[in-house]
């Protein structure tokens, strides 16, 4: 379709046409019930493709390391990385602090 292209629609007239390249897809129905297009097939790679995985590890002296295995994306794990290890440095602060909830299991508080 190169133009506008006028058609029946719902007692009255729609309008289609396309402003760049097109395409036929096939729909099916997911295990959830949504209709989408499915992708099948070949290697995804990078941050064009499949979600990365990261894995984080916190040792219990608060160390953190991270282990990127999705190539390319290196930057984006150590980022991860970094921010899994300040947020765990903060909320080790809070329940550290004056009435967090280690600081209360020191003094014998509950709740």
């Amino acid at each position: 379709m190169s133009q506008p292209t006028f058609f029946a629609f719902a007692k009255g007239a729609g309008v289609m046409g396309e402003a760049g390249a097109e395409g036929i897809l096939p729909l099916k129905r997911g295990p959830d019930g949504r209709l989408g297009v499915s992708v099948y097939g070949g290697a995804a790679s990078g941050a064009a493709g499949a979600a990365p995985q990261v894995n984080i590890n916190i040792a219990d002296n608060g160390q953190s390391s991270q282990q990127q295995t999705t190539p390319g994306l290196e930057s984006f794990g150590a980022d991860i990385g970094n921010y899994v290890a300040k947020k765990y440095r903060e909320l080790r602060d809070k329940d550290l602090g004056q009435n967090g909830v280690i600081d209360r299991a020191i003094r014998g508080r509950r709740g």
